[in-house]
Order: structure tokens, then sequence, then C-alpha cells
């Protein structure tokens, strides 16, 4: 009998995603991999494949007579037709779910993120003897344990020492933390609401000193997929058009740029075998975003600020394909994770042939290469709280994120998160290339193997930027090379 979870990788690793529901619906079924097998070669043989796994599409493509026994899905004959070209697979980032953000809601939330982060801690060759924090039985003998549980508190003391405060779905346990300076650092680097293992001792099963802190983290990626040629992705973000602030003249320099028109020599070059233009939000400025934003608006109208975006857009090849996510200046929900942007206020976007519009986070298969789009909004959660971390380097913070393997671990601070059954923000699967905005700075690192990017922005300092002390670097963009997984910034001021 094959495992759900089994199934659910087969199809991450396939190059689809699977919806909540359809993640439920495999669970209802008696053999999940036997069902995802026959699905997955199915799809294999359609003309038009589906951007994500949904119950829908188990419901029309498979006839289910008994659990077990399942017969390959036809295609079925109401099946609209998906305009995502063959070289681009959508793995996820298409989902609107409705939420009624009840208490049960949150609950349930949470109890996905610690069982799956769990999950993931408890697949390391070293934690398969580690238990959850209500299980630890108790005694009156020292003994070594290893524990998993989410951070739910977090104290410093005058003393020099600290408490952690671990907890799952049953119960919790106090941890504490002495002495030495290296598991001191550890410490300063917990985040609220992740899910870490600690190691130490107990006595009593209700209390332990820790020795060690082991994160979720990433193993080290070893590349397999890839175009034989160079093929060049430019990665970008927060053009805010519609701002007095935006970048107008670099921003067209750019765009030349992109249709071979200026630029000389290798630059061009890499213009031509440019295949993919990757935007990680705030395309506009938006209306109402923050105080006074309406005193630096040069387009105070939502609608003609996404026309003046699709006009800039339509400039670009048809052969390059665009790929956007939302971001908070966006139209859109304001809780992660976000649908896409609404297509009420952003229809000529929606109407471009080469576009590919995505909800945050999404993850797709460019040639290949695996890319988690985010458009970083939980940076400005996660910066302040990291140690060495800051927003003149952003790239940092998300090697960070990629540790705690969660785009938004800290819950009930400046960034909203939406109670949903499945908790998408878990980064799982690792991806090749992680990208990221918002905070205007741009910034490029590798770590394990995966390329880690901030894309900057197109919009000068704004006097909020100025009160909260952030100074951005725009105009710099990253393109990345997917035969090599080298980058190229390119400066456009």
């Amino acid at each position: 009998m094959g495992s759900l979870k089994s199934a659910y990788n087969t199809i991450i690793n396939s190059g689809y995603q699977v919806s909540p529901e359809a993640f439920a619906m495999l669970g209802e079924l008696g053999d999940p991999e036997q069902v995802v097998e026959r699905l997955l070669k199915a799809i294999e043989g359609m003309r038009e494949k589906p951007l994500i796994i949904e119950r829908s599409h188990l419901e029309s493509l498979l006839k289910v007579e008994k659990p077990s026994e399942v017969k390959p899905p036809p295609l079925h004959p109401q099946s609209p037709p998906i305009q995502t070209p063959p070289s681009v697979v959508v793995m996820g980032g298409s989902e609107s779910h409705l939420i009624e953000g009840t208490i049960n809601n949150f609950r349930g939330y949470f109890i996905n993120r610690f069982e799956r982060l769990q999950g993931i801690l408890r697949a390391r060759a070293d934690l398969r003897d580690a238990t959850s924090a209500s299980s630890i039985p108790e005694g009156n003998k020292p003994r070594k344990v290893k524990v998993i549980g989410m951070v739910t508190s977090k104290r410093e003391f005058k003393s020099g020492g600290a408490v952690v405060e671990l907890e799952d779905t049953q119960g919790s346990i106090r941890v504490s933390f002495r002495g030495d300076e290296q598991l001191k650092k550890k410490f300063s680097r917990l985040l609220m609401d992740e899910v870490v293992c600690v190691y130490g001792s107990t006595t009593n099963g209700r209390s332990m000193r820790a020795e060690d802190i082991i994160w979720p983290d990433i193993s080290p990626r070893i590349r397999s997929g890839g175009p034989k040629r160079d093929t060049y992705a430019v990665l970008m973000s927060d053009f805010h058009i519609g701002s007095k602030l935006f970048m107008k003249e670099q921003f067209e320099s750019f765009i030349n740029w992109i249709k071979a028109e200026n630029g000389e020599g290798a630059s061009k070059e890499v213009a031509l075998n440019t295949k993919y233009l990757i935007i990680a939000g705030d395309l506009v400025d938006g209306v109402g975003v923050y105080p006074n934003q309406e005193e630096e608006l040069l387009i105070k109208d939502l609608n003609k600020q996404y026309e003046q975006v699709a006009e800039y857009l339509s400039m670009v090849p048809e052969h390059i394909k665009i790929i956007i996510i939302p971001g908070n200046h966006d139209a859109c929900r304001p809780t992660l994770p976000t649908p896409p942007i609404y297509r009420e206020y952003a229809e000529p976007v929606y109407a471009l042939k080469n576009v590919v519009m995505l909800g945050d986070p999404a993850v797709v298969n460019l040639d290949g290469v695996m890319f988690l789009l985010t458009h970083g909004r939980s940076l400005d959660d996660a910066i302040p709280a990291l140690p060495n971390c800051s927003f003149k380097a952003p790239q940092y913070a998300m090697v960070e994120l990629l540790k705690s393997r969660h785009l938004a671990p800290i819950y009930g601070e400046k960034t909203p998160l939406a109670p949903e059954q499945f908790d998408s923000l878990i980064i799982d699967p690792v991806p090749d290339v992680f990208h990221a905005g918002h905070v205007h700075v741009w910034g490029v690192t590798e770590y394990r193997g995966v390329v880690v990017a901030n894309s900057g922005a197109w919009q000068m300092q704004t006097n909020y930027q100025k009160s909260m002390g952030i100074e951005p670097q725009p105009g710099v963009v990253p393109v990345l090379n997917l035969a090599n997984f080298r980058t190229t910034n390119l400066n456009f001021l």
C-alpha cells in the first residue's frame, strides 16, 4: 500500500503541484501512489497539461471504481485549454481559497505546519529517534533526548541564561540555555513559530537543558536539469509604476535592452538569449498603501497604473515568457499565501499572450530549473529578528528562511498569514532558485546549491522609506543563466 507522502513527492518531482483539496482527496483513497502513477501517465499523454492538480482534476480525470482499483483517466471534454508554454511548468501559485479565519482554521493551519516540518526533520538520518515535546516520559534520572517542537515563547535573562517553550499538538516542554557561546548564538537565531529540534538532557520529561539546536534546513542540492545552451532568466520586482519616483528613463532603457535594441557584445548576447522575465510583485505603486502616499503618486487611478504596466510589458518580445506574482502594493488579497492579482484591475496585463499570472508563493519549472517565487514581505519580520542580517543585504535573510524551510515563520507581526488548511509557505520541494523582492535592495548569493536572489526595485527613495531608514538600490537587474547557474548583474542607472 503506497503512502500519501510518497504520492505527494511523486507529484512534486514530476513537475506539478497539488492543491489542498486534491491532497485531502488523495488521503481518502486506498492507494494514493497507484492513483498518482496512473494520473501522471494520463496527464503526460495530454496535449494540454494542467497548471496544478486540483480536486476537480482528480474528479474529472480519474474514475475511481474502488479505492485500490483506478482506471487511467481520460481527458475531460470540458477542460479548458491551458495557455502555459511547454517550457514553463507551473507547480503551484494559482490557488485561490475562501477562508473564514476562525480559531479552528488557525489551529488547523499550525497543526499542518508543525506536522509537515516535523516530517522534514524526522527524515534526517540523525533525527529518526527524535520525539515530540509531549511524548517524553516522566522519570527521575537524567537522559539525553531530541525534541521536536514549535517555538512559542523565547526569553533571555540578565544572568545570561535563556528559556524557550517548545510546543506540539498535545503539550509543551521548557528548554533552558546556559553557558556555551556557540549555543547562545544558535538561541539568538531562533525565530518565533518555527519548528526545530533541540538536543539536550532531561530528568522529569517536562523541562530540558539544551546542548544543540537543529533546523529543518535543506540538503546540498545537486543540479541535474537545465537547458544545454545559454538561456537566461531576468529577475525583477518592485516597478511601482504610478509613483512620481518610478524611474521611467532607466526602466525604458531596460525595455530597450531586453528588445536587444541597445547594449553590445556580451550584454546584447544575453538579451538575445533571454527566454524568461520573472517579476516578483509590486508592479504598481497602488493607492493608499502607506501614509500620505497620494502626495507621491503620478497616476492616482489603480486601473490606469496597470494599463501603464501592460503598455511597458507589451514591448517585451513575445518569445520571452513573463511570469508575474503579486506584491503588497498590487491589487490582491493582503495575506500570505496570496492569490494572483485581481483580474478586474489588471485585465490589460492578463490580456498579454506571453504573460502567466500566479500567486505568492509560486513554484515554476523553467526548462528543468525549479524556481521558488515570493514577493518577500516576511523579510520585514525576519530581518529584524535575525542576528547579522540587514535590509542592506536581504539575500542572507532569505538563506535563513531556507534553513527554517518556511517563507514566513513568524506569526502576528507585520506579515498577515491566511490560515489555510495546507501551509503552502513551507519550502518543500527545495528549489534551484529562490527569488524575492520587496526590500528594494538587490543581492545575490548561493546556499547549498540554491541560487538566492533579491531583485531590487525601480523606484527612488520615498519619504516613507526615509522615515524607516531604508536606502534602496534601484535599477540593478540580476540575470541568471539557466545552463550554468551563473548570475550577471546589469546596472541601468
